[in-house]
């Protein structure tokens, strides 16, 4: 079906056929009138662009597992979409990964079209502005150049990521211009919190993505989003352990085995993950 949808020219070939898929989705973002632009891909495959209307919306969530039928035609941001027949989309999984992604710079954005309709991770960028203003979008700057970020209008005066960040997402051109639809904010140095987070055991029963023996870091950060005391209850629960809030299997209590500066890094670095369920809203 890709082979119908030209990037370079924005173009639909064939308007006619009705297609059947099955994918994950990788990036979204809400337009104006509650429709959702999207794109779903399988593990490793180049990512499909799709419409959805406002009353499939909610299933469209990043690493949704959608089956949905449609017909290609001109998307509302100008190029091809597989426009979802409304109805259509059943959600098959929940938090399904689909795929690594490919890092890059600012200056690849002055022509993303080798990778267009892929995952990309924009390295090492800062937001130019403290806050989002509701115009869908936002830039950022790295090293070499500054980069448009294509969002969800939801995110309205919220405080944008501090420091320098990795955004995650599918590029895709605008009116001439090559932007990043966001569908994930990490902070660059998550490397360094992950290899932190091993050596003091809590990837023994945690995973940044996936449940294990205790939940996902994105799901306890994604409970806690809304929450002006999200960091305090999340100190309290590492200082003290606990079990009954995500299941039966307690969490010891490592307050006193986690040096003090470490577990302010630990609690920032779990509660970063809360973009990912701001990002779906």
């Amino acid at each position: 079906m890709l082979k119908n949808l030209d990037p370079a020219s924005s173009k639909v070939t064939d308007t006619t056929s009705t297609h059947d898929i099955t994918g994950i989705v990788s990036a979204r973002a809400t337009l104006e009138d509650g429709s959702v632009l999207a794109y779903v891909q399988s593990p490793g495959e180049a990512a499909i662009p799709i419409h959805v209307a406002k009353t499939d919306a909610a299933k469209v969530v990043v690493r949704n597992e959608l089956t949905l039928s449609g017909k290609l035609g001109e998307g509302p941001l100008g190029f091809g979409v597989l426009k979802a027949r409304e109805g259509s989309v059943s959600l098959n999984a929940t938090n399904r990964a689909f795929g690594a992604s490919e890092p890059r710079g600012a200056s690849f954005f002055k022509d993303a079209l080798p990778l267009a309709n892929r995952y990309v991770q924009l390295t090492n960028v800062a937001f130019t502005a403290p806050r989002f203003d509701g115009s869908g979008k936002a830039v950022v700057r790295g090293d070499s150049g500054e980069v448009t970020l294509f969002l969800p209008r939801t995110l309205k005066d919220r405080e944008v990521p501090s420091g320098s960040v990795n955004v995650f997402g599918i590029p895709i051109k605008v009116n001439g211009e090559w932007q990043l639809m966001a569908s994930r904010f990490l902070s660059a140095s998550n490397k360094v919190s992950i290899a932190l987070a091993s050596k003091h055991t809590c990837m023994t029963c945690h995973n940044p993505d996936m449940k294990a023996v205790g939940p996902a870091f994105r799901d306890v950060a994604a409970r806690y989003k809304d929450a002006s005391d999200a960091r305090a209850i999340l100190m309290v629960q590492v200082m003290n352990g606990g079990a009954g809030k995500w299941g039966t299997v307690p969490m010891p209590a490592l307050g006193s085995k986690i040096p003090a500066t470490d577990r302010d890094l630990l609690i920032d670095w779990v509660f970063s993950y809360r973009w990912d369920a701001i990002l779906s809203e």
